[in-house]
């Protein structure tokens, strides 16, 4: 319960500092207006003819808002920041924290999220009936699956950054590998849902952990039904788990053979 009461304490005072920063909040709010509204126009000139792959001009404007909802509410550069307290050995200086340093990580990464998808969330909405009207496929019962998917793919985006930067125990330069993810992850579910992906990388994309960041909860944002929920869920699960025990191993095989340099 102690570690539990910490946990939420790191959320709370996270939360709290990142209100702090509202010319911050300010800019990004007019980043994503702008983006969403770029690639809206593009959109409204391919949907000329009609729906493509089953996406409305409607359900595409509203996925690609959920997409970018879920990148702009993930706290934090966690890739930056691990690489750069590996690199400069200033993690050796949180290692004594009362609380695991991967958990205190994902607990002040977690109350930015809280933050971002909270006021994000509402700009999301109101851009979505400026923009392209009601989603008239939404259900009320998608709601709930909605909700943890979503929490799904920002644990997922999350944990898959932490392993990357954690990779600076092993590799003195890791940025290829982070811009490798990011492309992954832009080209398999952000700008594209995986069904507009030729017909035999389809199943190769949904084997991969990316799609299941963002394209996972735009598709039951757009296109619920209870079976698609049962199948992309315990998926996001899946990889989520594997990737947590994947970051946890590989800071504890880092940290024994972490070397500070300097004074």
């Amino acid at each position: 319960m102690k570690k539990l009461r910490k946990f939420f304490v790191i959320i709370r005072v996270s939360f709290t500092n990142a209100i702090t920063y509202k010319a911050s909040l300010f800019g990004r709010f007019t980043f994503y207006t702008l983006f969403i509204y770029i690639f809206m126009s593009l959109w409204r000139a391919i949907y000329q003819e009609g729906s493509v792959h089953g996406y409305s001009y409607t359900q595409i404007v509203w996925y690609l808002i959920m997409t970018e909802l879920i990148g702009f509410a993930s706290g934090g550069d966690i890739f930056r920041t691990m690489n750069e307290e590996v690199k400069s050995g200033s993690i050796a200086y949180q290692l004594g924290r009362p609380i695991h340093y991967v958990t205190y990580q994902y607990a002040n990464s977690i109350g930015q999220s809280l933050l971002n998808l909270g006021s994000f969330g509402v700009l999301a909405v109101v851009l979505g009936f400026l923009f392209a009207g009601p989603l008239n496929t939404f259900r009320i019962d998608a709601l709930l699956p909605l909700i943890i998917s979503v929490f799904l793919g920002i644990t997922l985006h999350f944990f898959f950054s932490m392993f990357i930067g954690l990779s600076s125990f092993y590799v003195e330069d890791n940025y290829a590998i982070f811009l490798i993810y990011q492309k992954a992850t832009f080209m398999l579910g952000l700008f594209l849902p995986v069904e507009f992906l030729p017909e035999w990388l389809q199943p190769i994309a949904k084997s991969l952990p990316f799609s299941y960041m963002q394209w996972a909860p735009a598709k039951i944002l757009v296109d619920y039904s209870l079976d698609i929920a049962l199948q992309l869920i315990p998926r996001q699960l899946m990889w989520t788990v594997a990737v947590v025990i994947l970051s946890l191993l590989s800071y504890s095989l880092g940290t024994r053979r972490l070397q500070v340099n300097g004074g």
